[in-house]
């Protein structure tokens, strides 16, 4: 069960590492302007929270779920909300860079 655990853990930090840099990489490469893809990404990330927190406090109300269940969701949500935030403050530090060596290169 233990391993099982950790398997799971392991795939979850996976994924939202690999979601970290596809978003990072997509902001590299990407073919809008910063502000848009930020108000994309941003707005898009909110719903998901939103639709996340929706699905935790609706299996509150399911008597099928133990508290044990309850709480790891909830660790799931918040370390994913956490990520989240870590993934637009990178995506925002990003965009800062970019337009600070676009304008130093504009001045040369």
């Amino acid at each position: 069960m233990e391993n099982q655990d950790k398997y799971y853990k392991g795939l979850f930090f996976g994924a939202v590492l690999g979601a970290a840099v596809g978003t990072i990489m997509g902001l590299l490469f990407a073919p809008r302007k910063g502000e848009d893809t930020q108000m994309i990404i941003s707005g898009k990330l909110k719903r998901a929270i939103d639709r996340a927190t929706e699905l935790y406090e609706g299996s509150e109300r399911d008597a099928a779920y133990s508290n044990e269940a309850k709480h790891r969701s909830q660790e799931i949500i918040d370390s994913a909300r956490d990520e989240a935030r870590k993934i637009l403050d990178e995506a925002n530090t990003i965009i800062r860079d970019i337009r600070g060596n676009q304008a130093k290169a504009q001045e040369n």
